[in-house]
């Protein structure tokens, strides 16, 4: 592997909190493919010191109980023990009497269908009340010593009854226990079945992703860019470092570092844009957990098991009815079975190679937790995007706002200055009009006062304006003026005379 160099930044920035991967950890991973050297040159880290700089200066280098019917403790003011005997406890009586008037099946048809393992007559619902229902070892040992003494049945209540009837079926809890298995097994196949796949489709895609390849080179790029010149340069990082790109902040704290990812991603790494259309599947699997998948797989194995033995059983059974139901089932089912089974070691090593290829270990993190870190980071890598988009809306409409006011007070400027012009030529027009009143030797002439400008008081009024500014000719010249022009003459004089 070439050795890669500590790079030097012109501001202190932040520290990324990663952890990162040794050489010898990389071998084999996706960070062995990455080349973050390369964005050197692409990624216009001057900016990024600026946006995230620390400072300004500069570097100088709860279950119910199963026995009780699962009812519960329930309160028994309603239920009074009936008269007749019974060899059962109070609200095991009552719990009793509850499921078998939900069954509404006499105990014979009952009985007939459980040694058929007949789902029509008894749908799945009821085959689970008659597990809550069946006889327990202690009960079942009262009522043969019960009938052991030659004591009448009849005597006891009708729930007691029904127990003995059911006491009396041979392997009465293997065979309800098949024929739960067969009514819950399709089901169980097509819950577990999209979580195999799921698994195997996310492992595949995030080991096969370009786009991703890209991103996390940009992301190894950074890194290096903020931590080598302190921790030293890091060929590869755990993946839950991911979740860290949002705590380290900007200078304004208005950005994070995965903004800026996503922005340079936008700006600078075309090749990296979209890469949650190729991991499309990561979402879904980060909801599975395998290991509950490969139990439930081995749940349905071990039924499987259960139920070939019964079928064992029922091979000398002249009656064919009690063997059908059973053999369709099989012949339906063993082969789902088998190919369940491969699917999930397909998934097994499909998530192991993934796991591996990103430097972690199957062992050491569960399915659900790897796929949820690259779902959470999709997530917010989404939001920076829509908040980054968000941002360059804002400033373009800023700007449109700035040009348009610049605009705006262009055209009022303008306006100004028409209506300028327009009142300096009215004024230049007034005055050619002043002038052209005027007689010979600049003298305005004086026009008679009007008979509507003749009011009482108007001979005060001019009296006062003469007292306030005095008469002067108009041809008048001022004093002072008079005494230089007087000066320059008697000098022109003496010179002719000195001539």
């Amino acid at each position: 592997m070439t050795i890669k160099r500590r790079l030097q930044t012109k501001y202190k920035l932040p520290t990324l909190n990663w952890i990162a991967l040794k050489p010898n950890q990389v071998r084999g991973t996706v960070f062995n493919e990455l080349d973050d050297d390369r964005l050197l040159s692409v990624i216009d880290f001057g900016d990024f010191e600026e946006q995230f700089k620390i400072g300004s200066s500069q570097l100088r280098n709860g279950t119910l109980d199963s026995r009780d019917g699962g009812f519960g403790t329930m309160g028994s003011k309603r239920f009074k023990r009936p008269e007749k005997t019974s060899l059962l406890e109070h609200n095991r009586l009552r719990n009793i009497a509850i499921s078998r008037r939900k069954l509404e099946r006499p105990a014979e048809e009952v009985i007939r269908a459980i040694n058929q393992l007949d789902l029509k007559t008894l749908p799945l619902e009821m085959v689970e009340l008659l597990q809550r229902m069946q006889p327990q070892e202690a009960e079942t040992k009262l009522y043969r010593e019960y009938e052991a003494e030659k004591k009448d049945v009849a005597a006891l209540t009708d729930e007691d009854q029904y127990l003995v009837q059911l006491s009396r079926v041979e392997r009465l809890a293997n065979k309800l226990t098949v024929m739960a298995y067969m009514g819950n097994f399709f089901d169980n196949v097509h819950l577990v079945q999209p979580q195999i796949h799921a698994v195997i489709s996310a492992s595949n895609s995030i080991g096969a992703s370009k786009r991703l390849r890209r991103v996390l080179e940009v992301i190894l790029a950074f890194g290096n860019y903020m931590n080598s010149a302190k921790r030293g340069p890091a060929y590869g990082f755990r993946l839950q470092s991911l979740d860290n790109l949002t705590d380290t902040k900007s200078t304004d704290k208005r950005r994070c570092l995965l903004h800026y990812i996503a922005q340079t991603i936008h700006d600078r790494v075309p090749e990296a844009v979209g890469v949650e259309s190729e991991l499309r599947f990561v979402e879904k699997a980060a909801q599975v957990s395998l290991e509950n998948v490969l139990t439930d797989i081995a749940e349905l194995e071990k039924g499987m098991e259960a139920a070939k033995r019964e079928m064992y059983v029922r091979q000398n059974v002249k009656d064919e009815t009690m063997k059908v139901p059973l053999r369709d089932f099989l012949a339906n089912s063993d082969d789902k079975l088998r190919r369940l089974r491969a699917e999930s070691k397909s998934a097994q090593e499909a998530y192991s190679r993934a796991v591996e290829f990103f430097g972690e270990s199957s062992r050491t993190i569960a399915a659900n937790v790897f796929f949820a870190i690259f779902a959470r980071f999709l997530k917010a890598l989404k939001v920076a995007e829509q908040e980054n988009e968000h941002r360059r809306k804002m400033e373009r409409a800023a700007e449109a706002a700035a040009a348009s006011k610049h605009h705006n007070n262009n055209l009022a400027v303008s306006k100004r200055n028409k209506i300028n012009a327009k009142k300096q030529q009215a004024e230049v027009i007034q005055e050619l009009k002043s002038k052209s009143s005027r007689g010979p030797g600049g003298v305005q002439e004086k026009k008679l006062l009007d008979q509507e400008e003749v009011y009482h008081g108007a001979l005060e009024d001019i009296l006062l304006g003469l007292k306030n500014e005095p008469y002067r000719r108009a041809d008048a010249v001022r004093r002072s003026q008079r005494k230089r022009t007087e000066t320059a003459r008697l000098s022109r004089a003496l010179d002719d005379l000195d001539v």
